[in-house]
Parts: structure tokens; sequence; C-alpha cells
């Protein structure tokens, strides 16, 4: 560093000051030609990492704001099912006129649907269009899982197996794990019992999984239970009595297993 310098009669020097005011200009000079030449040199690269940077930039906005559309237009499909999902079902009014109530519209209220079959029929169309155009979204997906549902409640066992079955390697650890549950449960009623077994003793055995061990024993308990292996489901309750003596599921097994000496 440059320190002021006095002359030898205590003040300071003036030609030593512009000397050292020259010496820095000399500096700042030779740095910016030394920058001006590499950049010369160096022009194409620049110029191309600059344009890579502006096209990633643009190229990721551009994709965010695809993704939000996408998501959006399956959220509105899904929306559309969840509405016919959760309507009332009643039957029709009497034909306007027959009563005492001036206010009677007559017929099947809007918004309603006569039976739960018919509510169900309406439902699964809007459900498998959306899970059908977005199969790959999260909306899209729970449309999915809603289709097979529907399909279940209707009594089309295979086809709800079939919506689970594209579910269960979801990338969604929620939406794969739902899957597999709801397989489960088609598989009990349809008396695929082995198979249902089966999925449910692993995921029991999945010591870091989601769900409590004890609830995965109780699910397994009662697929033992339906299947008519009552030793066994004994075995699995008795396990949840002592090795989750803490959980309040304890007592439930309690309970499960006096039925079961019954």
């Amino acid at each position: 560093m440059f320190g002021l310098q006095l002359a030898d009669n205590g003040k300071l020097d003036p030609m030593k000051t512009s000397e050292r005011h020259h010496l820095k200009d000399n500096e700042l000079a030779m740095a910016v030609g030394t920058a001006q030449t590499w950049f010369e040199q160096n022009r194409t690269a620049v110029l191309g990492i600059a344009a890579a940077a502006v096209l990633i930039g643009v190229g990721l906005l551009g994709y965010t704001a695809w993704r939000d559309s996408v998501n959006n237009k399956a959220a509105a499909l899904l929306a559309e099912g969840m509405v016919v999902e959760e309507a009332q079902v009643q039957p029709p009014a009497p034909p306007a006129g027959t009563t005492n109530d001036p206010t009677n519209p007559g017929g099947q209220l809007p918004g309603t649907y006569p039976t739960l079959q018919a509510k169900l029929e309406t439902a699964l169309p809007k459900f498998l269009a959306a899970a059908d155009a977005y199969p790959t979204t999260k909306p899209g997906q729970t449309a999915r899982l809603h289709a097979a549902d529907t399909l279940a409640q209707l009594g089309r066992r295979d086809e709800a197996i079939a919506q689970y079955d594209q579910l269960v390697g979801s990338s969604d650890p929620l939406i794969a794990r739902a899957a597999r549950l709801g397989k489960v449960s088609v598989q009990l009623v349809a008396g695929q019992f082995d198979p249902a077994i089966a999925t449910l003793k692993e995921m029991a055995e999945q010591k870091d999984g989601p769900l409590p061990t004890e609830a995965m024993l109780m699910e397994l308990a009662r697929a033992y239970r339906l299947a008519g292996k009552t030793d066994d489901a004994r075995k699995t309750l008795t396990q949840i009595v002592e090795q989750h003596a803490d959980s309040p599921l304890a007592t439930d097994a309690k309970a499960e297993i006096a039925k079961l000496k019954s």
C-alpha cells in the first residue's frame, strides 16, 4: 500500500503524492486493459454462456407456467367429479301441484340424485376423464383413486383393481399407499385373500413405514379372520398386545382376541 510521505520540512511532498496517484491510475488502466483483452479473446464463449443462462431461465419459467396450467386443468376436472360425489341422494319430489306445498317444483331437485348408483355412475366418467387426461399430475392421480373407489362401490372390482394398479408405483408415497390399501380392500371383498394378506404382511414389516405398525397388523388380523385363518388372526392380535402395549389399538386387539375365543 501507499502511505503518505513527508518532505524534509515536515509537510506532505506534493510530488510524491502526484506520483502515487499516477501509479494508481496506471494500475487501474492496466486492469481494465487486461479485462478487455480477456473479453475479446473469449467473447464467443462469454456471450454463449450468457445466452444459455437466459434460455435456461426462460425455459424454467415456461415449464413452471406450463406445469401450473396443467395442474389447474386437472384440478378443475377433479373438482367436477367431487361435486357429484358429494351431492345428496334423495328421491324425486312429487310432481308440481300434487302437494299442498306451493314451492314444490316437482321432480328431482337440482344437484341431487335419486339413487347412490345414479350418483356414482355420473361421477365415474368425470374422474376417469381427469385421470386419463393428466395421469402424472397429483390431481389426475387423485382422480384415479376416486375412480377406483367408485368402481369398487359399483361392484366392478376387476376394473377397480386395474385402476389401483396404475397408482401403486406413483412417486407420491401417499397416493401409492392409498392405492395399495384400496386394492387390498377390494381383494378382500372379492375373496382374493392370499394376495391381500401378502400385501398387508409386507406393509406391516416396514419398520419405518408411514403407518403405525400396529395399525397394519390390525388390518392383517382382519384379513386372516375373513380368510378363515383364525389361528393366524389370533397370533397377529397377540403380537399387537405384546409389542405395542402402549398403543390404543392394543385394547382393540384384546377385544378381538376375546371374540375369537367365544
